[in-house]
């Protein structure tokens, strides 16, 4: 009031535009409802609104059906920029209610103090928003690494390029042949009787994701091999010295986890490039070292040194199994749209071995495995032997790693639990491979929802950066959700090696691999995985009890 006039058109209060830009960093549009701009207030707040209601949404579908959706780069994509969007709506809701409290004026500095509350919770609130926005990007690079998408595997040409300029002749790129390509799986019989035509087909959203993934692999079973390769400082080569069949029942959410011995020998190789010139000359080369071995047998015994027999190919690797990624993960010309020709050539091997359909492949090298372990904060083992042993590092410039154990319970890091599947200086291969298998089923108990939350980017960043795999893109939705209702109970472990699953050695001895037996044990093993196995029926145990 001045000269006793009332003013009736006071000039709104900086204290006023503060508390409505509080009002505004809670809920946009809060602080012009308050300063009486209805209109403004409710084209501010219906997009939050909207963005509320889309997260309780997500909510209601629990966190199998969250991953769902986060494992379609198209909904990460939205998360992200509905993301940026919100925070810049919030900031903008700030900015005009202040504004909106009143004009610009010679109290300015002092007025800003005022909006200090607002932007304190501005900041409070865009923390979850900068930590979403870092787990969709990334759940991106996850998704990009273990998914086989177009465009991912370079060119055949640039390929062979990078080859021949690394020193590869033409004879290290493979056969060309037009028979063996990517697309798995075989027809080969799945239980015994009959065969499983592989067929493509067209999926929707309406069926249940049983008949989904049943319909992209033509089965009710869902096959990844499983392998982990040995690749580190001082080694030239990768050697597959994990590998295990993990094998899904769509129809009773079973899996079974079956392991493969890395020293098997003689496994029957594929009709398509088994008469491949390399393959021939390394059964060559262990047929004549087995002949030396015999003839040096001869002479230590003072007899005379038997006649070489003929030579004859078995039509098989005559090498170690897991040797074999080394003879063919060059091999461009026969696996061109393979993203790890190695990969491919075991993947088909072991399927003629096995008599199963390998739907895909994933490889992880020992490095990842160290990060994976150590990114969920360690395993809980449960070692049934003494252990004392070292390993050469996983990584470059690390030292070697000891261990050393008691039977009993036990928290192991990455590469501890790395020493722990590699050892088999007491029990063997076949020790060591029910380590690995069991080992698998004590990650996925430590893979819980909340160790996903809060261990989330150093789990990404350890799968991206060691991963190779050919799961397709589409195939990971209704994955996440069948293996949402997968118990820790039933998955269900075995195993392939010696003695049980070999008919004799060979000069090394190595044992070699009787394929029919190794069929047997799949059967087996598939069987355990039904609703309705009879009681008693088959050999299958489960031996991490």
């Amino acid at each position: 009031m001045a000269g006793g006039m009332i003013d009736l058109n006071p000039r709104p209060s900086r204290r006023r535009g503060g508390t409505a830009a509080l009002l505004s960093a809670l809920l946009p549009g809060a602080g012009q409802w308050r300063l009486g701009r209805r209109r403004r207030a409710l084209l501010l707040a219906l997009p939050a609104l909207a963005v509320v209601g889309g997260l309780a949404y997500l909510a209601s579908r629990g966190v199998v059906g969250l991953a769902e959706l986060l494992v379609q780069p198209r909904w990460l994509w939205v998360l992200i920029g509905v993301n940026a969007a919100l925070l810049l709506l919030r900031l903008a809701a700030v900015a005009d209610a202040w504004w909106l409290g009143g004009p610009a004026g010679p109290g300015l500095g002092r007025s800003l103090a005022g909006l200090a509350p607002a932007l304190a919770v501005v900041a409070a609130l865009t923390f979850p928003q900068v930590v979403a926005h870092r787990y969709a990007v990334d759940a991106l690079d996850v998704v990009h690494a273990v998914t086989l998408q177009p465009g991912r595997v370079p060119p055949l040409a640039e390929r062979i390029a990078a080859l021949l300029a690394e020193g590869f002749s033409l004879e290290d790129l493979g056969p060309s042949l037009s028979t063996t390509t990517v697309p798995p799986p075989t027809t080969t019989s799945t239980t015994g009787g009959g065969t499983t035509a592989a067929t493509t087909s067209t999926t929707t959203t309406t069926l249940p994701p049983e008949e989904i993934l049943a319909g992209e692999i033509g089965s009710r079973r869902l096959t990844v091999l499983l392998a982990g390769g040995d690749f580190g400082p001082g080694r030239h080569d990768l050697r597959t010295d994990v590998m295990i069949l993990a094998v899904l029942d769509l129809e009773t959410a079973k899996a079974g986890l079956l392991g493969i011995s890395r020293d098997l020998v003689q496994a029957p190789l594929p009709a398509a490039w088994a008469d491949a010139d390399l393959m021939r000359r390394v059964h060559w080369y262990h047929d004549d070292q087995a002949y030396q071995a015999r003839v040096e047998r001869a002479l230590e015994a003072g007899e005379e040194p038997p006649p070489r027999p003929a030579f004859e190919y078995c039509r098989c690797y005559a090498d170690r199994i897991n040797y074999l990624h080394v003879h063919t993960a060059t091999w461009v010309n026969t696996f061109p749209e393979a993203p790890d020709p190695g990969m491919e050539a075991l993947r088909q091997t072991l399927e003629v071995t096995l008599g199963l359909p390998i739907d895909h492949y994933v490889l992880v090298d020992f490095a990842g495995f160290v990060d994976l372990v150590d990114a969920i904060g360690g395993v809980e083992v449960n070692a049934t032997e003494y252990m004392d042993v070292a390993f050469s590092p996983a990584k470059p410039g690390e030292e070697p790693v000891a261990v050393k154990l008691a039977p009993g319970r036990h928290h192991l890091d990455g590469h501890a639990a790395l020493a722990y599947v590699r050892d088999r200086t007491h029990t063997g291969d076949g020790g060591r491979m029910l380590r690995q298998r069991c080992m698998l089923r004590d990650l996925a108990a430590e893979l819980d929802a909340l160790t996903l939350l809060t261990r989330f980017t150093p789990i990404a960043r350890a799968v991206a950066a060691s991963t190779t795999s050919t799961l397709p893109l589409g195939l990971l939705p209704d994955l996440v959700r069948v293996l949402g209702r997968l118990d820790a109970g039933d998955i269900q472990t075995a195993a392939i090696g010696s003695p049980g699953y070999t008919r004799g050695t060979n000069y090394l001895g190595l044992p070699i691999i009787d394929a029919g037996l190794a069929r047997a044990a799949v059967a087996d093993l598939l069987q355990a995985l039904t609703v309705d196995a009879p009681p008693g029926e088959g050999t299958y145990t489960d031996e991490c009890g």
